[in-house]
């Protein structure tokens, strides 16, 4: 996680590694409709594999990378469960307001759950801040789901469909089974995976390729509310064709599949970066790609979360590693995963523009990356 203009300090310490039990046999099915994504509105309705009795489902709370309890329960709306076609009562615990407890009657196996999203405007914050603007949408899977209480996310599986508005393109991590005009179906995952895939569409799109290391693929997908702001010189597409050759040079391989930074550029949204696994989460100014003084200033932002990749989710302290989105994370080595990734990061060609630009000279770490 990093906001476009915080710097930390470098520290040292053990990691651990995540861990991938076995997956589920029947998955959940989820399927978004963002159709009305202008309206900052997402529709969304999952199918769970139930037997009858008490049925607790929880609304993640605690996201990885934000490290707190920033699900945005406030945002939800519209829950409606059923089964056989009956409408059945649910209620909210009274303690935990991320739990909803149902008691599924005899005979019903497949329960149905209607919610909807009600994205904020123009909030400050992570990805429970302004997401959503008449050009774009920034769509965060834990932000339109629940789970079954009482298993790993890792051993959730879940298989998702979204709809996005007409004509709007879209980039994610998460791998594409089809799709058929504005509607995608994606390859059944594990939950932590979907969790981890955000997707980003829009009606101003670009998608750039930086390249293969070994067999992964390397892209900048591009969503602004104006054409013009998607346009990127080509120095620019060189220095994160860089970044990509010099961070597998650092690290000595990759463990994602493909890559994907998701680069969003709006006023109207959160500013951040938010790491994942194979992609990162990126919103900036608008103007931060034809605006040199604004492109120097973001240039340290895609390489600090591209470095999260490595330390804090192939590696993950472990304090943050935790099985659901329910239980408290503890930040003990927040300074490892902050610090140690900025300096990295910070070594990189793509973000050596923002040291200069902020009037520092020299090499932010130990020098230059083998691949230069």
């Amino acid at each position: 996680m990093k906001t476009t203009k915080l710097l930390l300090p470098l520290f040292v310490s053990a990691l651990a590694m995540a861990q991938t039990p076995p997956i589920s046999i029947n998955p959940v099915t989820i399927n978004v409709d963002a159709s009305e994504a202008t309206r900052r509105l997402i529709h969304a309705t999952l199918h769970f594999p139930v037997k009858p009795g008490p049925f607790t489902l929880l609304y993640p709370k605690w996201i990885p990378g934000e490290h707190g309890p920033t699900g945005p329960i406030e945002d939800l709306a519209g829950m409606k469960v059923t089964g056989n076609g009956q409408t059945i009562p649910w209620a909210r615990d009274l303690v935990d307001m991320n739990q909803f407890h149902i008691q599924v009657p005899q005979g019903v196996s497949d329960l149905s759950v209607a919610i909807d999203f009600i994205s904020p405007p123009e909030a400050a914050g992570f990805s429970s801040g302004g997401s959503i603007t008449s050009q774009l949408a920034m769509l965060s899977w834990n932000q339109f789901l629940l789970y079954p209480q009482g298993t790993p996310t890792d051993q959730l599986r879940y298989q998702a469909t979204l709809k996005v508005p007409n004509g709007w393109r879209y980039g994610t991590a998460l791998p594409i089974q089809s799709e058929s005009g504005n509607q995608i179906v994606f390859k059944p995952s594990s939950l932590t995976t979907l969790v981890d895939s955000p997707v980003q569409t829009g009606a101003h799109y670009k998608t750039v390729d930086l390249g293969l290391d070994g067999t992964a693929h390397h892209y900048l997908h591009i969503a602004a509310d104006s054409e013009e702001a998607t346009h990127i010189p080509d120095a620019e597409v060189q220095h994160y064709k860089n970044l990509v050759l010099e961070a597998n040079a650092l690290f000595g391989g990759h463990h994602y599949r493909d890559y994907h930074f998701l680069y969003t550029l709006s006023d109207h949204v959160a500013h951040f970066g938010l790491e994942h696994h194979e992609s990162s989460d990126d919103r900036v100014d608008e103007d931060s790609l034809v605006d040199e003084g604004h492109r120097r200033l973001a240039s340290g932002l895609l390489p600090h979360e591209m470095v999260h990749s490595w330390n804090g989710k192939f590696r993950r302290p472990a304090g943050l590693a935790t099985p659901d989105y329910s239980q408290a994370m503890t930040g003990e080595l927040l300074w490892v995963y902050e610090g140690l990734t900025e300096i990295s990061g910070g070594n990189f060609d793509a973000a050596q523009r923002a040291f200069h630009a902020a009037g520092f000279s020299g090499r932010s770490g130990r020098g230059r990356c083998a691949a230069e």
